[in-house]
């Protein structure tokens, strides 16, 4: 009795794949079972509460900071320089491990990115048949998987496509930032999508000077890119209407820590 669909509004939330046990009690075993322990209940028509035993298979649990792997943050050194955001922080993560579980018809739900040899959740899919849906958070940081180190975004397709293939069941371990200083590092690496988050110092100086020497002496005149006229054609192919039509969009699940508001930091490195 593996649950595949239920409504978006049901509190508390089903997952996909819970394993139904019990319906108010009585243990369940089969889809007859469930739909005559429904329909006794409508036919009461008396209110009534109903209360579902579920297993979760997929899971998420927490783990000690003794316990992670050798590439989380919180065993590499801090920042030399407070300034250079460059370098990621070493303090300021919880560490969890996710057990994630194949089944017919379900995909894994997420989309990731890598930047300085941690690959990060760029997006996830939050529809029914996700694994991932309400387990891993838009930023997470995936450190390993089943007894792989995860460095390029290569390792960890051929980790998860291994492991789902040999026994049906990966583990991960993640990281995610919990403070301000980490979750403003995550939100930057994940902001930009095709070029490095962070500009180095010099290129900084370079734009600067040269940003001073436009304003003393003025911008020259772009280049125009199209010459001559522009010729419209009617060709009767494009209506515009008064219809509107309205459409849920889901968004990607954020991890509440890292939307807080980063304090300044002063040339000692302190908050």
């Amino acid at each position: 009795m593996l649950l595949t669909k239920v409504p978006n509004d049901m509190t508390p939330p089903l997952e996909y794949c819970d394993l139904l046990l019990k319906i108010n009690g009585t243990t369940v075993t089969c889809k007859r079972e469930m739909q005559e322990a429904f329909w006794r209940l409508a036919k009461s028509q008396k209110p009534h509460y109903l209360s579902l035993t579920i297993r979760r298979i997929i899971s998420v649990t927490r783990i000690e900071d003794r316990n992670v792997p050798a590439n989380a943050s919180i065993k590499k050194p801090d920042r030399t320089d407070p300034k250079d955001d460059s370098i990621k922080p070493n303090r300021g993560y919880l560490y969890f491990k996710v057990v994630l579980i194949y089944f017919p018809r379900s995909k894994l739900g997420i989309n990731v990115k890598s930047y300085g040899d941690v690959v990060y959740v760029e997006s996830t899919d939050n529809s029914w048949g996700s694994t991932t849906r309400r387990f891993l958070y838009l930023g997470d940081a995936i450190l390993k998987i089943d007894d792989i180190e995860i460095s390029d975004v290569k390792t960890t397709q051929t980790a998860i496509r291994k492991g789902f293939q040999k026994n049906g069941i990966v583990t991960m371990i993640i990281e995610r930032a919990t403070d301000k200083l980490s979750s403003s590092f995550v939100r930057n690496v994940i902001n930009f999508s095709k070029v490095d988050p962070f500009i180095p110092r010099d290129v900084v100086l370079t734009c600067t000077e040269q940003l001073a020497r436009y304003e003393k002496e003025g911008f020259p005149e772009p280049v125009p890119i199209f010459r001559g006229y522009v010729k419209v054609y009617k060709t009767g192919r494009v209506s515009v209407t008064e219809t509107i039509e309205l459409k849920n969009i889901r968004g990607d699940l954020l991890f509440p820590g890292s939307l807080m508001k980063v304090a300044e930091i002063d040339e000692k490195g302190r908050d």
